[in-house]
């Protein structure tokens, strides 16, 4: 009996021991799968945290401190009904006195771009417009007082400057190496959100073409446009449109929309332009005009057969007014700088950014030949004479002037800007308008116009105006 107990007790010991044994090999198993399950998954977190850090990401870091916000405060005048004259018994008499303008107080928002570690900042025209103080926001929640150092109607672009030193600025790109389908990123301050988050908002699509022509607001045609599918929504103009190396390609301006917000349809000047623009408002505080001498049309297909020309694109020179100029009339202008000019919308937006001075090398076909042409771009010389009165600048009609804006008269005074809220303004005159007659006396130059001014009662002055081929009155009463 005793062996018996004997052998159980042995039995049972080892059988204990082996257990144990066994335990411990499976938690320390366990253990050791445990942590090479955290290891394997830092490294996973590690590896998604590198992938991440798209080019898109790198490319925001780089820009994104030069990107302000810009508050303008300013007053508007604004078309309406005089409250002394509401009854509708004075409806019949309303188109015999001139519109009745109040002035409105406004606040508008927008966007900028930081361009140098002094403090120059580059942003639309229309964001300043009419504007009587300029703040400035940096996403590090610094303000500054902007002041406007010069603006430019016609691109839409002005340039402010704030006093700093050592700011965060941008880097600005090519625009003229572009691939359809790249990368593009807004960045801005859409809706005034930074005034509460002092960080701009991105958006990201791609390029979606360049050389876009859009007619804007009034007069104003937007020419050689980059177009983006990046949301761009109100507050985003003048910021920056940035490519994947962190280089501002363009600057915001705009989007065609019929909801009011982004359609996937936005627009940016191309930043070559804008960099030739700001050059030209630090140096003179407006920008040159420039002209190349010569009249172009479209070539038909009929009249590229009969010179025995069969390229897909090219534009015929009908007129030189400028003989110095090399070019010919019954050249086909085919290249300008490398690029094809398909229509004359394309040597129009071509030669909208060209300033005096620039030299352009035009690949003409003449008489059966191709030949390299060097042209150099002529400054469009204005007296640019202030009318303050009127808060008219004004200009004594030359040739280069009546050939580039087709104007019918000979002589006559030609308007160069009409300030907003003006006189001017409030008669209805706009930049381009050719003042040939006050009253019965002809108008040959800004100095005549002067003394007809002096020598006129106010109330009885008529001006007899050319605007777009069409002749008509406008009249002080």
């Amino acid at each position: 009996m005793r062996k018996i107990l004997y052998f159980v007790f042995v039995f049972l010991v080892l059988a204990s021991g082996f257990y144990l044994f066994h335990v411990q090999k499976l938690e320390n198993n366990s253990s050791t799968e445990v942590k090479n399950l955290f290891v394997d998954t830092a490294v996973a977190d590690e590896q998604i945290t590198i992938s991440r850090r798209t080019a898109i990401v790198t490319a925001t870091e780089r820009v994104k401190e030069a990107v302000v916000s810009i508050t303008v405060i300013g007053t508007r005048l604004v078309a309406g009904r005089n409250p002394l004259f509401e009854d509708p018994f004075f409806d019949f008499f309303r188109d015999f006195f001139p519109p009745y303008y109040y002035k409105q107080r406004v606040v508008s928002l927008g966007s900028g771009v930081i361009i140098s570690p002094d403090g120059y900042i580059i942003t639309n025209e229309h964001v300043v417009e009419g504007g009587d103080t300029v703040k400035v926001t940096l996403p590090n929640g610094r303000n500054f007082d902007g002041e406007i150092v010069g603006i430019d109607k016609r691109h839409d672009i002005a340039l402010i400057k704030i006093h700093g030193q050592s700011l965060p600025y941008a880097k600005l790109g090519n625009s003229d190496d572009l691939y359809i389908g790249e990368w593009a990123i807004a960045i801005g301050n859409p809706l005034g959100f930074l005034m509460e988050d002092v960080d701009p908002t991105v958006t990201v699509g791609v390029i979606s073409a360049v050389h876009r022509t859009i007619k804007g607001r009034g007069e104003r045609v937007y020419r050689d446009m980059i177009q983006t599918d990046a949301a761009i929504n109100p507050g985003n103009s003048g910021g920056a449109l940035v490519n994947s190396l962190g280089e501002v390609i363009g600057i915001n301006t705009f989007i065609l929309s019929q909801s009011g917000g982004s359609e996937g349809l936005g627009f940016a000047i191309p930043i070559n332009t804008v960099k030739k623009i700001v050059n030209e408002l630090r140096k003179y505080g407006y920008v040159r005009e420039a002209y190349i001498g010569v009249i172009c049309q479209d070539l038909t297909k009929k009249l590229a057969s009969t010179l025995g020309y069969n390229k897909s694109y090219g534009i015929f020179v009908t007129d030189v007014y400028d003989k110095s100029v090399k070019l010919r009339e019954g050249d086909i202008i085919e290249k300008v700088n490398g690029r094809k000019i398909f229509n004359l919308g394309d040597w129009e937006d071509f030669t909208y950014a060209v300033l005096p001075g620039e030299r352009l090398k035009i690949l003409v076909y003449r008489n059966g030949k191709e030949k390299l042409i060097e042209v150099v771009a002529k400054e469009l010389h204005m007296d640019h004479v202030y009318i303050k009165d009127f808060g008219m600048y004004l200009s004594t009609l030359t040739d280069p002037l009546r050939v580039i804006y087709s104007i019918n008269h000979e002589e006559g005074v030609f308007v160069e800007e009409v300030e907003p809220g003006s006189l001017g303004q409030r008669l209805g005159f706009i930049k381009g308008d050719v003042i040939y007659r006050i009253n019965r006396k002809n108008i040959a130059n800004v100095e005549e116009f002067k003394n007809m001014l002096k020598s006129t009662t106010r109330g009885g002055l008529v001006f007899f105006i050319e605007r777009k081929g069409e002749n008509f009155i406008l009249q002080i009463r």
